[in-house]
């Protein structure tokens, strides 16, 4: 969840008389966009259907993903095939017993074992 060390290029002036100064080393922990209170009401409830999607998932300007068009395909053709075909689809193990993949960068897990029972029709 976080971005490889950067250096500010020029002095940088923030709320509360914090300033970054010019050469200083920034980690940005993109997995804090969307915790804001102010900005998403209750941040730590997932809420695929919450009214503002503000986020930095698939990056930002120079940097944002080539591979989304793909993941939004994916997202919109293939889970909802996946869900039709198994209505009863469930996780195979609880969620603490989830093992999370190495990384700096990312939170996500190294598996997530389903159950996949076709319905009876």
């Amino acid at each position: 969840m976080h971005l490889p060390l950067r250096y500010a290029t020029d002095d940088i002036d923030l709320e509360g008389n914090l300033t970054i100064r010019k050469g200083d080393l920034i980690l940005i922990g993109f997995g804090a966009h969307g915790r804001d209170p102010e900005v998403n009401p209750d941040p730590d409830q997932f809420s695929i259907d919450r009214e503002d999607r503000r986020h930095l998932a698939f990056g930002h300007g120079i940097h944002f993903c080539l591979g989304v068009a793909l993941a939004r395909l994916e997202a919109r053709v293939a889970l909802p095939a996946l869900f039709h075909r198994f209505p009863r689809l469930q996780l195979a193990t609880q969620p603490a017993e989830f093992q999370p993949q190495a990384s700096f960068i990312g939170n996500d897990y190294r598996s997530v074992p389903v159950k996949l029972t076709p319905d009876a029709a």
